[in-house]
């Protein structure tokens, strides 16, 4: 079955930020829509196999029912809601960058 994956308004702002510092430091409007393409469609791979993901190291963020997806240098963090057949992309971040810094103000 199916599930519905859902991109969270703080997701959608990371992946906005994600294309303006690609396009600043590349000046290549080709290349920060094409890793927007697919991170996307790394998201949208979800709707076949949820639970995929690697569960985090952070025991914080398991206990919160985090998995994440390695697509190129980024993770992308998300939680299944199983009785909802939903999965919510809550971020999408840098993988170099300190990224707790940053989901722990989505707990």
């Amino acid at each position: 079955m199916k599930y519905t994956v859902s991109i969270t308004e703080s997701a959608k702002r990371d992946l906005k930020e994600i294309a303006a510092y690609i396009l600043s430091w590349s000046k290549e409007k080709g290349l920060a829509e094409r890793t927007i393409r697919e991170l996307q469609a790394a998201c949208l791979s979800l709707e076949e196999f949820p639970n995929r993901g690697a569960l985090p190291r952070e025991r914080m963020l398991r206990t919160a029912g985090y998995r994440f997806l390695t697509q190129g240098d980024y993770l992308i963090f998300y939680k299944v809601e199983e009785a909802a057949k939903t999965v919510l992309i809550m971020a999408v971040l840098n993988g170099r960058r300190d990224y707790m810094r940053f989901i722990k103000q989505l707990l």
